[in-house]
């Protein structure tokens, strides 16, 4: 019998929609190429899940968890410590981006013993064959772990070619589980690459990948996407990649291919708005005829100011165009907004709220989301943003309420972010309704009546940029809470 290697993936916030766990199916595929077993336990799919975990842990080489900064903490603590009391023989690894950016601090708390870092197959496979072996851990790249009431800290190992590893193994998880009704009916998450070679100042994949980008070839990209059709029922595809769109040639090759063997796929994927627009025509119109029909781009600030500061090299005008192109091409256009950077966040607030009466212009159906800028470790803004004052959390535990939805740095009001959260999240929206909102006014009723008022209320309200007394708001606080 093959020696067994377990991998988790704790719990995150309330998910109604539950993605596959790609961190870990990646992980699976050099592991059994190695002759080891892997099970994979989802948290979010099992309740109570924790039995299942122990029972999983029992003869293990190690059980991995992948970990992220935020509320999946919270879970990963918990499974740990479990993990820990029923089976302390058993090495508890945690990867992924919190592990990565502090692995001293990690690995401080009694119920972690290993941490990876970065790019995580090679080292995965690698502290498998050790522990099986019963020979020393040193020299593993990326791999950190206690030694002698020491910690041994690693560097990042090196970005390496992601075509090496074996194809993703599906059969790992039960697929029915991650069918979400999105671009399509039965649409699936798709890692097609690693890295990102932008460097924007609130992101941490700068310091997880170096600024590099491995992408599997369009043959192989076009093939596991033919993989999903056929064997899986799978008519939708949400490229998780934190950029898709870095190699012209690779993207165009994946296009033709998605046409030339006639996958019936609808898709979206994220994409730089500058990126985008700089595409050719041909290409651009490629994209959409290959059943491309969302796109998410990060606007980040209508500041020109704020969008320097942060390193973005684009420009609110990049936003503007990337969205006429959207609109022009049929795709639904997706922007996400950042507020609270160092500097004037105030200012910010008028300006970002100008970029996005443009964006509503062109397509009222396009959306806008806003997030606060939050200082996580290994962002080129979090030695920044500790200058100015932010406090890190003193232990793992702490970064559990650690997210964009709340503030978390010191030269932002409460004020500001209430600001923030009823101009952006709701007064806009009810200006500008995309579809959802207006099916429900077109609906007929007392709340269809409701809701047309609404949008008058707040149409006028917006274009006088009028947002004294808000009862309308403070109202919908309250049913909320």
């Amino acid at each position: 019998m093959s020696e067994k290697i377990a991998l988790v993936f704790p719990r995150l916030r309330r998910e109604s929609n539950v993605w596959a766990p790609l961190p870990l199916m990646a992980l699976a595929a050099p592991l059994q190429e190695a002759g080891f077993a892997v099970e994979i336990v989802d948290g979010r799919v099992i309740n109570p899940h924790i039995p299942d975990i122990l029972e999983a842990a029992r003869g293990a080489l190690y059980i991995g968890l992948s970990v992220m900064t935020g509320l999946q903490i919270r879970d990963a603590v918990a499974i740990s410590r479990a993990v820990k009391r029923s089976c302390p023989e058993v090495p508890v690894v945690w990867g992924g981006y919190h592990a990565s950016m502090l692995p001293e601090q990690t690995l401080a708390e009694s119920y972690v013993d290993i941490v990876i870092r970065g790019q995580g197959q090679i080292p995965a496979t690698e502290l498998a064959r050790r522990l099986a072996a019963g020979t020393p851990l040193d020299g593993i790249p990326g791999l950190c772990y206690k030694r002698d009431g020491e910690t041994v800290i690693a560097d990042y190992p090196a970005l390496v070619d992601i075509d090496q590893f074996p194809p993703t193994p599906y059969d790992v998880i039960d697929t029915e589980k991650y069918m979400v009704n999105d671009v399509a009916t039965r649409t699936m998450k798709y890692f097609s690459s690693q890295g990102c070679p932008f460097g924007c100042g609130f992101c941490a994949e700068t310091s997880m990948y170096g600024r590099g980008w491995k992408g599997f070839s369009a043959q192989r990209v076009v093939d596991d996407l033919e993989n999903l059709v056929k064997n899986y029922g799978v008519n939708g595809v949400d490229f998780a990649d934190t950029n898709f769109f870095v190699s012209k040639r690779r993207v165009r090759e994946i296009c033709e291919g998605i046409i030339e063997r006639g996958l019936d796929l609808k898709w979206a994927a994220d994409v730089r708005t500058r990126q985008f627009i700089d595409f050719p025509e041909d290409l651009q119109q490629l994209i959409r005829d290959a059943g491309c029909q969302r796109l998410l781009l990060g606007a980040e600030s209508g500041s020109q100011e704020a969008l320097e500061h942060i390193g973005k090299q684009t420009t609110v005008e990049d936003t503007l165009k990337a969205a006429r192109t959207c609109n022009r091409l049929g795709i639904i256009a997706r922007f996400t907004t950042m507020f609270g950077f160092p500097g004037q966040p105030q200012k910010d607030i008028e300006a970002t709220l100008k970029m996005i009466e443009g964006i509503k212009a062109i397509n009222p159906d396009f959306e806008v989301h806003g997030f606060f800028f939050a200082p996580y470790p290994g962002a080129p803004m979090y030695d920044e943003a500790v200058r100015l004052g932010f406090m890190p959390p003193p232990h793992t535990e702490a970064w559990a309420d650690f997210d964009l939805t709340e503030l978390h740095t010191p030269w932002v009001d409460p004020v500001y972010k209430e600001k923030v959260d009823m101009i952006i999240d709701f007064y806009m929206p009810f200006a500008s309704p995309g579809p959802e909102l207006k099916e429900k006014m077109s609906a007929g009723g007392a709340k269809a009546l409701a809701y047309r008022g609404m949008h008058e209320l707040a149409s006028w309200r917006v274009k006088k940029r009028e947002f004294r007394v808000p009862l309308e708001w403070r109202l919908k606080r309250w049913r909320s809470r």
